[in-house]
């Protein structure tokens, strides 16, 4: 891949009672900042455009200063040339798709009819341009919304819950869409979301916001399964990520095993190799935690493991062999079973609560 350089954060934003303070080299084609709702993402990425002046700090883009408080440094926004993609996509109702797709690029570029040319091939619009968005689905509206913020030629991708308003069908069939243009463009991308599927899907390498300040980094599945996470797990939603070998595929019993140590788990039938690794997800209110390992139950996957820790908001961290499950449990269930830390339980999942994350095969 070619070098794209490098993005310096190094920055502490006040706005109200709420204050970011970020720390950190960005140096991959895609990095994520994942978060709840609150926790800084949008207020980043405003300061990263020049919508928002930090307070003090440093905000460097390759050899470029575009904001130091010491050295009275702010590049205005439209002189920085980066493309923002925004949760609504946000699209000129009275003017057409193309015209909307045009409408950030330089005069030059307008006058070159095949200055949008990749953009409607990689995102498949090409019969949408003379449509207005009220005429377009939800999807397609986003898809015209990234089209327009990558027309511009921008030396840098940032992307604000690209997929947050769009159901889960949606969000499926334009992730691909995304991963295309990672490829196909090499500028670098930063994508924010609070949904653990598209930083695993995007990303090659993450970070986690809670209360303005980030609170842990690395590739998305270390991050994910960091005990670290654990009391941030509640609040942003996070779910249970592996990344696990094939063992077995029948397509005539319609089912996959996948290792987990010495123990398996069964998901839905995938035509896949043995030993591929597959990324899979499993929400935290989907696995029932049980004591006796024979229960006469139809989910197929019943794995052992110790309990090795509790929080307040009654979140579960089990060990199962040397992988990491969360657990969401009520308080009832807690004390009924008496749970704590070292104690034998067993997580029964069904085999249809497991989620494939897509990925480039």
């Amino acid at each position: 891949m070619k070098d794209i350089g490098s993005i310096s954060l190094d920055f502490s934003i006040s706005l109200g009672n709420f204050k970011l303070e970020v720390d950190c080299q960005l140096h991959q084609k895609v990095t994520a900042f994942l978060g709840a709702s609150g926790s800084g993402k949008t207020t980043l990425l405003n300061c990263i455009c020049g919508t928002f002046a930090p307070d003090q700090g440093v905000i460097t883009f390759g050899d470029e200063v575009l904001y130091s408080y010491d050295m009275k440094i702010n590049v205005p926004s439209n002189l920085r040339r980066f493309g923002y993609v925004f949760q609504e996509g946000h699209l000129f109702p009275h003017l057409t798709v193309e015209q909307n797709i045009r409408y950030g690029q330089s005069r030059k570029l307008r006058r070159e009819k095949d200055s949008i040319s990749q953009e409607i091939e990689i995102l498949e619009i090409a019969e949408l341009q003379n449509r207005y968005p009220s005429q377009l689905s939800g999807g397609q509206r986003q898809r015209v919304a990234i089209a327009r913020a990558l027309a511009m030629k921008p030396r840098l991708l940032l992307m604000d819950e690209p997929l947050a308003s769009l159901d889960g069908g949606l969000k499926s069939r334009i992730i691909p869409y995304i991963h295309h243009i990672k490829n196909a463009y090499e500028i670098p991308i930063i994508y924010v979301t609070h949904a653990i599927s598209e930083a695993m899907a995007l990303a090659d390498e993450a970070y986690l916001l809670s209360d303005g300040k980030i609170a842990a980094s690395g590739e998305p599945h270390q991050i994910l399964t960091s005990p670290s996470v654990l009391p941030i797990a509640n609040l942003t939603g996070v779910e249970n990520i592996f990344n696990l070998p094939v063992t077995s595929s029948d397509q005539q019993k319609g089912i996959t095993e996948l290792e987990i140590g010495s123990q398996s788990l069964v998901v839905p039938y995938m035509d896949v190799e043995i030993g591929e690794r597959i990324p899979i997800a499993i929400r935290a209110e989907d696995i029932i935690i049980s004591l006796e390992p024979n229960l006469p139950i139809s989910a197929r996957n019943i794995l052992r493991g110790k309990v090795d820790e509790v929080d307040d908001q009654v979140l579960l961290s089990i060990l199962v062999e040397e992988q990491r499950f969360s657990v969401k449990i009520t308080h009832e269930a807690r004390e009924q079973l008496q749970l704590c830390k070292g104690k034998e339980v067993y997580c029964v999942i069904k085999a249809n609560a497991v989620n494939l994350l897509w990925n480039e095969g």
